[in-house]
Protein backbone atom coordinates (compact mmCIF):
# COMPACT_ATOMS: atom_id res chain seq x y z
CA UNK A 1 0.00 0.00 0.00
CA UNK A 2 2.72 2.57 0.99
CA UNK A 3 4.53 1.81 -2.71
CA UNK A 4 1.28 2.84 -3.97
CA UNK A 5 0.92 6.03 -2.44
CA UNK A 6 4.61 7.01 -3.68
CA UNK A 7 3.20 6.26 -7.73
CA UNK A 8 0.27 8.28 -7.19
CA UNK A 9 1.65 11.11 -5.98
CA UNK A 10 4.97 11.60 -7.04
CA UNK A 11 3.34 13.20 -11.05
CA UNK A 12 2.56 16.15 -8.40
CA UNK A 13 5.38 16.57 -6.72
CA UNK A 14 7.98 18.28 -9.55
CA UNK A 15 4.71 20.53 -10.84
CA UNK A 16 4.71 21.81 -7.33
CA UNK A 17 8.50 21.39 -6.81
CA UNK A 18 8.75 24.03 -9.82
CA UNK A 19 5.84 26.26 -8.89
CA UNK A 20 7.56 26.58 -4.74
CA UNK A 21 10.93 27.05 -6.32
CA UNK A 22 9.88 29.66 -8.91
CA UNK A 23 7.93 31.70 -6.07
CA UNK A 24 11.09 31.71 -3.99
CA UNK A 25 13.06 32.85 -6.41
CA UNK A 26 10.95 35.77 -7.58
CA UNK A 27 10.75 36.31 -3.93
CA UNK A 28 14.68 36.59 -3.56
CA UNK A 29 14.66 38.86 -7.06
CA UNK A 30 12.58 41.39 -5.35
CA UNK A 31 13.51 41.63 -2.18
CA UNK A 32 17.13 41.96 -3.39
CA UNK A 33 16.11 44.60 -5.36
CA UNK A 34 14.57 46.58 -2.74
CA UNK A 35 17.74 46.00 -0.84
CA UNK A 36 20.75 46.98 -3.42
CA UNK A 37 20.42 47.20 -7.00
CA UNK A 38 23.81 45.48 -6.92
CA UNK A 39 22.51 42.07 -5.06
CA UNK A 40 19.78 41.86 -7.79
CA UNK A 41 22.38 42.20 -10.91
CA UNK A 42 24.46 39.21 -8.97
CA UNK A 43 21.62 37.58 -7.97
CA UNK A 44 20.11 37.47 -12.25
CA UNK A 45 23.83 36.94 -13.56
CA UNK A 46 23.54 33.81 -11.28
CA UNK A 47 20.82 32.96 -12.54
CA UNK A 48 21.93 33.53 -15.85
CA UNK A 49 24.93 31.29 -16.00
CA UNK A 50 22.94 28.63 -14.81
CA UNK A 51 20.76 28.59 -17.19
CA UNK A 52 22.97 29.10 -19.63
CA UNK A 53 24.97 25.86 -18.39
CA UNK A 54 22.26 23.62 -18.21
CA UNK A 55 21.49 24.70 -21.98
CA UNK A 56 25.07 23.72 -23.04
CA UNK A 57 24.91 20.27 -21.21
CA UNK A 58 21.43 19.86 -22.84
CA UNK A 59 22.04 21.17 -26.21
CA UNK A 60 21.27 24.06 -28.33
CA UNK A 61 17.77 22.55 -29.57
CA UNK A 62 16.79 21.61 -25.92
CA UNK A 63 13.09 22.94 -24.74
CA UNK A 64 12.84 25.46 -21.79
CA UNK A 65 11.10 23.68 -19.96
CA UNK A 66 14.21 20.87 -19.80
CA UNK A 67 16.24 24.17 -19.30
CA UNK A 68 14.59 24.96 -16.58
CA UNK A 69 14.26 21.19 -15.31
CA UNK A 70 18.01 20.83 -15.42
CA UNK A 71 18.66 24.26 -13.57
CA UNK A 72 16.55 22.97 -10.35
CA UNK A 73 18.51 19.93 -10.46
CA UNK A 74 21.79 21.13 -10.36
CA UNK A 75 20.34 22.78 -7.19
CA UNK A 76 19.01 20.33 -5.65
CA UNK A 77 22.04 18.14 -5.76
CA UNK A 78 23.79 20.56 -4.66
CA UNK A 79 21.61 20.69 -1.45
CA UNK A 80 21.85 17.11 -0.89
CA UNK A 81 22.51 16.66 2.78
CA UNK A 82 25.55 14.30 4.16
CA UNK A 83 27.29 11.23 2.51
CA UNK A 84 24.33 8.89 2.70
CA UNK A 85 22.36 11.01 0.75
CA UNK A 86 24.72 11.85 -1.72
CA UNK A 87 25.56 8.24 -2.25
CA UNK A 88 22.58 7.07 -2.40
CA UNK A 89 21.93 9.54 -5.65
CA UNK A 90 25.11 9.40 -7.30
CA UNK A 91 24.08 5.52 -6.96
CA UNK A 92 20.66 5.64 -8.17
CA UNK A 93 20.95 8.75 -10.40
CA UNK A 94 22.27 6.97 -13.92
CA UNK A 95 19.07 4.43 -13.36
CA UNK A 96 16.74 7.23 -13.11
CA UNK A 97 15.36 8.04 -16.95
CA UNK A 98 15.87 11.70 -16.84
CA UNK A 99 15.95 15.13 -14.94
CA UNK A 100 12.37 14.97 -14.14
CA UNK A 101 12.59 11.83 -12.56
CA UNK A 102 15.52 12.82 -10.79
CA UNK A 103 13.85 15.45 -9.16
CA UNK A 104 10.98 13.43 -8.38
CA UNK A 105 13.33 10.98 -6.77
CA UNK A 106 14.87 13.98 -4.54
CA UNK A 107 11.70 15.21 -3.86
CA UNK A 108 11.16 12.33 -1.48
CA UNK A 109 11.33 13.57 2.50
CA UNK A 110 14.26 10.49 3.54
CA UNK A 111 16.49 7.88 1.99
CA UNK A 112 14.42 5.71 3.59
CA UNK A 113 11.17 6.55 1.52
CA UNK A 114 14.04 6.86 -1.54
CA UNK A 115 14.51 3.28 -1.14
CA UNK A 116 11.60 2.42 -1.49
CA UNK A 117 10.91 4.62 -4.86
CA UNK A 118 13.74 2.59 -6.35
CA UNK A 119 12.51 -0.84 -5.26
CA UNK A 120 9.60 -0.13 -6.58
CA UNK A 121 11.36 0.48 -9.94
CA UNK A 122 13.75 -2.41 -9.79
CA UNK A 123 16.99 -0.26 -9.55
CA UNK A 124 17.89 -0.73 -6.02
CA UNK A 125 20.56 -3.13 -4.76
CA UNK A 126 22.75 -5.32 -7.22
CA UNK A 127 19.99 -7.01 -9.24
CA UNK A 128 18.72 -4.05 -11.67
CA UNK A 129 16.03 -4.15 -14.14
CA UNK A 130 17.83 -2.78 -17.56
CA UNK A 131 14.69 -1.39 -20.22
CA UNK A 132 14.34 -4.21 -22.71
CA UNK A 133 16.61 -2.21 -25.16
CA UNK A 134 19.26 -2.07 -22.79
CA UNK A 135 18.81 -5.60 -21.76
CA UNK A 136 19.01 -6.52 -25.57
CA UNK A 137 22.77 -4.91 -26.16
CA UNK A 138 23.84 -6.57 -22.96
CA UNK A 139 22.41 -9.96 -24.35
CA UNK A 140 24.04 -9.67 -27.99
CA UNK A 141 27.29 -8.41 -25.79
CA UNK A 142 26.89 -5.31 -27.29
CA UNK A 143 27.02 -1.34 -25.49
CA UNK A 144 25.48 1.77 -26.89
CA UNK A 145 25.28 5.42 -25.44
CA UNK A 146 23.22 5.56 -22.46
CA UNK A 147 24.56 2.53 -21.08
CA UNK A 148 24.84 2.36 -17.38
CA UNK A 149 28.28 0.78 -15.95
CA UNK A 150 26.08 -2.16 -14.39
CA UNK A 151 24.77 -2.87 -17.83
CA UNK A 152 28.59 -2.61 -19.66
CA UNK A 153 29.86 -4.68 -17.12
CA UNK A 154 27.38 -7.17 -17.12
CA UNK A 155 27.95 -6.93 -21.24
CA UNK A 156 31.71 -6.50 -21.35
CA UNK A 157 32.56 -8.01 -17.77
CA UNK A 158 34.68 -6.14 -15.70
CA UNK A 159 37.27 -3.64 -17.38
CA UNK A 160 40.92 -4.33 -17.02
CA UNK A 161 41.44 -0.71 -15.65
CA UNK A 162 39.42 2.35 -14.36
CA UNK A 163 40.38 5.92 -14.51
CA UNK A 164 38.56 8.34 -12.38
CA UNK A 165 38.31 12.00 -13.12
CA UNK A 166 37.56 14.07 -9.95
CA UNK A 167 34.76 12.47 -6.92
CA UNK A 168 33.85 8.65 -7.72
CA UNK A 169 30.50 9.98 -6.82
CA UNK A 170 29.89 11.60 -9.88
CA UNK A 171 30.29 8.25 -12.21
CA UNK A 172 32.68 10.34 -14.47
CA UNK A 173 35.31 7.34 -15.65
CA UNK A 174 36.67 5.39 -18.15
CA UNK A 175 37.30 1.67 -18.73
CA UNK A 176 39.66 0.15 -20.41
CA UNK A 177 39.71 -3.71 -21.70
CA UNK A 178 41.77 -5.64 -23.72
CA UNK A 179 40.96 -8.86 -25.31
CA UNK A 180 42.29 -11.56 -27.57
CA UNK A 181 41.48 -11.19 -30.81
CA UNK A 182 41.63 -13.22 -33.93
CA UNK A 183 42.90 -11.28 -37.33
CA UNK A 184 44.30 -12.36 -40.83
CA UNK A 185 47.59 -12.54 -39.28
CA UNK A 186 46.56 -14.60 -36.68
CA UNK A 187 45.49 -13.53 -32.74
CA UNK A 188 46.05 -9.39 -32.14
CA UNK A 189 45.48 -7.55 -28.72
CA UNK A 190 42.46 -5.39 -29.24
CA UNK A 191 42.40 -2.35 -26.79
CA UNK A 192 38.51 -0.64 -25.95
CA UNK A 193 37.82 2.21 -23.78
CA UNK A 194 34.33 3.24 -22.67
CA UNK A 195 33.85 6.76 -21.56
CA UNK A 196 31.31 7.48 -18.77
CA UNK A 197 29.79 10.67 -17.65
CA UNK A 198 27.38 10.84 -14.41
CA UNK A 199 27.38 7.09 -14.35
CA UNK A 200 26.55 6.69 -18.53
CA UNK A 201 28.28 6.19 -21.56
CA UNK A 202 29.32 9.09 -24.05
CA UNK A 203 31.54 7.42 -25.91
CA UNK A 204 33.80 4.45 -26.78
CA UNK A 205 36.88 3.41 -28.96
CA UNK A 206 38.83 0.74 -30.02
CA UNK A 207 42.22 0.13 -31.48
Amino acid sequence: MEQTKVVLTRAGLISLSLSLMILASSCVSVRRFNESGNLRTADGDRRDFERQTARDELGAGSSDRAITARQYLKRAEKNLDGKSEREQYYKAKPHLKNDLERLQFLELDSTAARDRYLNAKGINGDQISHPFEMQSLVDQNDIAAGMTRQAVKESWGPPDDVEIAGNPLYGNEKWKYSEQVTSSEGYMTEKRTVTFEGGRVVGWETR
